[in-house]
């Protein structure tokens, strides 16, 4: 547990700034994602543009890339055959975190289980794209993950809820359980996994109650030991550095203020699930509508224009920019 001495200064560690003109609808003319829930930074395609995955939990992914900072463009990626009949398998492709790493040039997704049998299908799964490429636009195969010991891996996942943080360093994967259920709530705490890439065994279970982290639904890492999340039901940013023996050295949480794009004195409903980091420490994260309580009131409704009305209406993903400031997250381990 940590000792208030343990716990980081917010404004010396993991302080940000909203990047004009986000948040942005996540849509290319009339095409956009659905229920969005990862993302993960590739790199700069040929043509120098940052290129990023996105993971719908309906199964689908696609290539987001960002001209001049704020012109979107989204590509759908394809499956094979093969790939297509091994997500008919499953009772709902429900894809939750992407992670690229970048020390394998490997990407790996958290699928989540769901009934009638899901611990069968809750799963680490690496992503097999043609010309072992991540920036191709089709997908050979899925390998799932022989995580161990299993009876850990498998203990707390349940129907709809599932490790939805994805992270990767040199070393070891961390794996964000969603959180824990109790009378259709998620209590104040859940649990991170660390496995070794090597050998992927479980090295460390760590749980965030003393952290004040209540839920995670999205990873990704910074550097080895350091690891950048998303609380989803307290919409904060945290991040953890650990010590070499895996148990953690420090915490520190920032509050997200959310807004309505074009329309910074409306807000509304957020549910930020995905979370990355391109190649000058901007932080981005995605919003996955939740449709029961995405659209807001008609009274603010009436306050805003024809196209933000559209995208509420057909449940467009937000997605939100964040730059640090002049104190950044390469300092804070020091």
């Amino acid at each position: 547990m940590l000792s208030c001495n343990d716990r980081g200064t917010l404004q010396d560690e993991l302080e940000t700034e909203a990047v004009k003109g986000y948040p942005r609808w996540l849509i290319e003319n009339e095409h956009s994602t659905e229920q969005t829930s990862g993302i993960t930074f590739i790199g700069r395609d040929e043509n120098n543009l940052k290129t990023f995955l996105l993971a719908d939990d309906v199964g689908k992914i696609h290539h987001l890339k960002i001209k001049e900072d704020t012109v979107f463009f989204l590509s759908p990626v394809n499956y094979s055959r093969a790939a297509e009949k091994f997500l008919d398998s499953f009772p709902k492709a429900d894809f939750e975190d992407i992670a690229y790493d970048k020390f394998s040039g490997s990407v790996f997704i958290s699928i989540e289980g769901n009934l009638p049998d899901p611990k069968r299908y809750t799963g680490i799964y690496k992503i097999n794209f043609e010309n072992e490429s991540p920036y191709s636009d089709a997908i050979i195969s899925f390998q799932k993950l022989n995580i161990q010991p299993e009876s850990l891996f498998l203990k707390y996942p349940d129907n709809n809820t599932g490790y939805e943080g994805l992270a990767v360093d040199s070393n070891f994967f961390y794996l964000g359980l969603e959180g824990f259920r109790k009378n259709n709530l998620f209590a104040d705490s859940t649990l991170i996994l660390i496995v070794g890439k090597k050998d992927l065994e479980i090295k460390k279970l760590i749980r965030t109650g003393s952290f004040g982290i209540h839920t995670i639904c999205g990873l990704f890492s910074h550097n080895d030991k350091d690891i950048v999340g998303i609380d989803r039901n307290k919409r904060q940013l945290f991040r953890l550095l650990f010590k070499e023996n895996l148990s953690v050295k420090k915490t520190f949480i920032k509050d997200i203020e959310v807004h309505i794009p074009s329309f910074p004195a409306f807000s509304y409903v957020a549910s930020l699930e995905s979370v990355s980091m391109d190649d000058e420490e901007n932080i981005f994260l995605v919003d996955d509508p939740w449709k029961q309580f995405f659209i807001p009131s008609d009274e603010i409704l009436k306050k805003l224009d024809s196209a933000a009305l559209k995208n509420f209406n057909q449940f467009v993903p937000i997605i939100y920019k964040f730059k640090f400031k002049s104190a950044s997250l390469s300092s804070a381990g020091k």
